[in-house]
């Protein structure tokens, strides 16, 4: 099943779009961020430590990794926090996270798993901010990772309709159609 390059564009419009704009990531909150980047980034090696140790003690998000693939991982951690922290947060990076999620699905990262670890990065750098004083830094992370899950949430779902109308022949309507019929007596 090809994807073009517009479909992560598309996707990730899309989803910022149906945000309510009181849970959407801002202009004001790319500001606070590129403000406060040198502090961000001096949080790395903390993060990625953090990060991969709570996968690495869970045999469920363990058995998600290759043997000896941690180094690499980290690598692509530290890199993804590089430019998420330098910025911009334009239409490009936003497509970049709707593709990245979708990218985990390869590897069998589910959605519990990504939201998770999208919570624990909240978390871990929205205490930090608030140790130095700084709530509003908070805020913008914990709204820019929300926004991220809601791109990986999205992405996973476009992606297993796309793949059951190709395989099945069956509409998208239909295929929604058919889930509010198994879910109308819950």
């Amino acid at each position: 099943m090809p994807i073009e390059k517009s479909f992560f564009q598309h996707l990730a419009q899309e989803v910022l779009a149906t945000l309510p704009p009181e849970d959407r990531f801002s202009e004001e909150d790319a500001r606070v961020i590129a403000e406060h980047k040198d502090f961000l980034l001096s949080l790395t090696e903390e993060l990625v430590q953090a990060f991969y140790d709570s996968l690495f003690a869970h045999e469920p998000t363990r058995a998600v990794f290759r043997e000896g693939e941690r180094p690499k991982r980290e690598e692509t951690l530290r890199a993804w926090w590089r430019r998420t922290v330098e910025g911009p947060f334009d239409e490009a990076y936003w497509a970049w996270q709707a593709y990245v999620g979708l990218l985990h699905v390869r590897r069998k990262v589910t959605n519990t798993m990504m939201i998770g670890h999208a919570e624990l990065v909240a978390t871990l750098v929205g205490g930090k901010a608030h140790a130095q004083g700084l709530p509003r830094l908070a805020e913008a992370v914990h709204r820019l990772m929300a926004n991220v899950a809601a791109l990986v949430v999205n992405g996973y779902e476009e992606v297993y309709k796309k793949a059951l109308e190709e395989m099945t022949g069956q509409s998208r309507n239909l295929l929604e159609h058919s889930v509010e019929i198994a879910v109308k007596d819950l």
